[in-house]
């Protein structure tokens, strides 16, 4: 496939358009025709496949290609910039969902595929922009910002617990202590399938759902209490470890 290729879809290239979901707003299992891109201006939403979950936060955006079947989930204070990308450019972009870093660039390009933007321009215009918009796309940096499931069906309903209130565990072992098999066995099968041992898992965790609060408006010092850390630095210390930047970087003004 080159630039040139013409498309055979009837929709657009891209096609954007803003969104104000409410808190805890969620919809259940779906796929669509098409791809989907979506950006977070403010707030945050989880997006759920049959194999992981990824976080979307402002300074990030999401790919879902065609056909992924997903679920998605809303934080609060949200404002979400979703582009719908038809079959044909969706080839470029890759068969797997990814969080990737959002950019100066990326952030405008997003805006650029609103309907009130592209509806004043000639084709030419969009037709550049939506090819600049696929090469800063194939060129972001991926964000770890999504967690793989367990298959095991005790450790997906330990998993499950972890992502949505992982700040009341208060130890691995309180945390694993109703899954019905030795420690050494849940190890094995936490690194088999997820490629993690439970407590670097249980971190990560704790990182997706730190970000969705901070993404709410939340301040540090609170997320750091919500998770059960003892101090601020403590937490951000943690934070760094597992992503390489501190909370208040994560969420920095794109």
């Amino acid at each position: 496939m080159t630039d040139s290729t013409p498309t055979t879809s009837d929709r657009p290239r891209y096609l954007g358009e803003t969104i104000e979901p409410a808190s805890g707003e969620s919809y259940d299992w779906h796929s669509h025709d098409f791809g989907q891109l979506i950006s977070a201006a403010s707030g945050s939403m989880y997006v759920g496949t049959p194999d992981r979950v990824l976080l979307l936060s402002p300074a990030m955006a999401i790919w879902i290609p065609p056909d992924k079947e997903h679920w998605m989930r809303y934080g609060a204070n949200n404002v979400m910039h979703y582009v719908d990308v038809n079959r044909d450019e969706a080839e470029w972009l890759g068969p797997d969902c990814r969080v990737v870093a959002m950019t100066p660039l990326l952030d405008a390009l997003f805006v650029a595929a609103m309907p009130e933007a592209t509806s004043t321009r000639k084709t030419k215009h969009n037709t550049a922009l939506h090819t600049l918009l696929r090469q800063e796309l194939l060129a972001a940096k991926d964000v770890p910002l999504s967690l793989v499931l367990p298959k095991d069906v005790r450790l997906l309903d330990v998993a499950r617990s972890a992502l949505d209130d992982p700040g009341s565990i208060r130890s691995v072992e309180a945390w694993l202590s109703d899954v019905s098999a030795s420690r050494k066995t849940i190890e094995r099968r936490f690194i088999a399938e997820t490629g993690m041992p439970p407590s670097k898992w249980l971190r990560h965790a704790r990182v997706l759902h730190a970000v969705a609060l901070l993404a709410s408006g939340e301040s540090v010092t609170s997320v750091a209490f919500d998770m059960g850390y003892e101090s601020t630095s403590a937490f951000s210390y943690m934070f760094r470890q597992t992503l390489g930047v501190s909370p208040r970087e994560v969420l920095r003004n794109r």
